[in-house]
């Protein structure tokens, strides 16, 4: 199958990112992933990096430009970190706030350039919704909050460029194939919708 559209998802090794990487693949898009973990499926290309570290993006992003054009990135990359307000500590607070928006920083840095250039791309962030889980989750919340600003903020920086940012807030546990159904719809079909924070309810499969 001759593929002609790249799109570039972090976190791919994840269950959200792989759920991501297999529709898009299945679709006939090239996949490319990032992660931390030595390898993952569904990916025709696959990278090993640390989203925080920007010099190591920035030479993947330059790699795969190279060869072939990034039509649209997904920014699937997080962390979890289990207990309250009072049971953490700043380092903490601080390796999620650098993987979660230093992470999306990192990537829109890197690949939106090429994306202004070429006046075309999609970028998509993954910034759940926390609000109606049981439990602790501030941490998370406080995280996928960023990013909606980012997104916003961003979005309209860039939307002059045809560049269209915008972050996905489904609720947790998200549901993975709706998520990923959505993620392609911005990807593949819309040519209007930038700089919001899009609210997906409905709740299936844990993250």
């Amino acid at each position: 199958m001759e593929k002609n559209k790249t799109i570039l998802i972090s976190g791919c090794a994840g269950k959200v990112g792989g759920a991501v990487a297999e529709l898009f693949s299945q679709r006939g898009w090239d996949v490319v992933g990032l992660d931390l973990s030595p390898e993952a499926e569904n990916t025709d290309s696959y990278y090993q990096c640390d989203m925080k570290d920007f010099e190591s993006v920035k030479q993947i992003i330059e790699t795969i430009e190279e060869s072939k054009a990034i039509d649209a990135v997904f920014h699937g990359a997080g962390m979890t970190f289990e207990g309250g307000f009072e049971d953490t500590n700043m380092e903490d607070w601080e390796e999620l706030l650098r993987t979660v928006l230093g992470g999306a920083a990192n990537l829109c840095r890197a690949a939106a350039s090429y994306m202004i250039q070429r006046k075309q791309g999609k970028i998509i962030l993954l910034a759940p919704d926390y609000r109606w889980v049981k439990g602790d989750c501030i941490m998370e919340a406080s995280a996928a909050g960023t990013l909606h600003g980012f997104a916003k903020s961003f979005g309209a920086e860039v939307a002059k460029d045809n560049i269209l940012v915008n972050a996905l807030a489904p609720n947790v546990p998200i549901d993975r194939s709706a998520l990923a159904e959505t993620v392609f719809y911005l990807a593949e079909q819309d040519s209007y919708t930038a700089a919001q924070v899009i609210s997906m309810g409905g709740v299936k499969d844990e993250i």
